[in-house]
């Protein structure tokens, strides 16, 4: 749970999300008593409190935030690189732009893209785009998140759009038939209006 949240300092990490990171989709626990057990253990360690918190800030029912100011040492700044960078934007009232730089290749930081989405539907965000132009490499693996992350919100009454693909990325996911699930627009704009290349021409 604590590397769950240092992964994302200051931002909340929802309650669902936490449940699918902890435990299996095949586990039949109580998971609200669950994560509260384990939310105080963990503040227990840390010398924090719910009240009057340090550390880890509960945000009601929706979950979690680590506020105290982190600091990586122990390893050269080369190595401290992140392979991949998500940022996300909204535009227009219901519209969110997922935007990914750097390489979405198996490794734990692909995972993050998997935790968003959860944590987006638990917020009951339904209309996302993912923006892949910073996108300079992607494997099988980001393929395969990418795809089941498209049948999360498929499930979910959601709608999943991927932007901005081009060069190798483009060719990637045209050689897995990934453009025959999910349309490719050219910019995140064109998502959100629906317009494909094939509209334009």
């Amino acid at each position: 749970m604590l590397i769950a949240l240092l992964e994302y300092p200051g931002d909340l990490v929802s309650r669902k999300a936490l449940q699918e990171r902890l435990w299996p989709a095949d586990t039949f626990v109580d998971f609200d008593n669950g994560l509260n057990t384990a939310i105080s253990k963990l503040r227990e360690v840390l010398g924090d409190s719910g009240q009057d918190h340090r550390y880890i800030e509960t945000l009601e029912r929706r979950g979690y935030r680590f506020v105290a100011p982190i600091e990586k040492i122990g390893a050269p700044a080369t190595a401290q690189r992140r392979e991949l960078d998500i940022r996300r934007r909204l535009i227009e009232p219901d519209t969110v732009v997922v935007e990914i730089v750097g390489r979405v290749v198996f490794g734990p930081e692909c995972q993050q893209i998997e935790w968003l989405i959860s944590d987006l539907l638990s917020q009951d965000e339904k209309k996302i785009i993912f923006d892949v132009s910073g996108v300079s490499h992607i494997d099988s693996t980001g393929v395969g998140i990418i795809v089941m992350c498209f049948g999360k919100m498929k499930k979910a009454g959601g709608d999943l759009r991927l932007a901005g693909a081009r060069g190798l990325v483009e060719e990637v996911f045209k050689m897995t038939e990934v453009d025959s699930i999910l349309p490719l627009y050219p910019t995140a704009e064109a998502a959100a209006a629906g317009v494909t290349e094939e509209d334009k021409a």
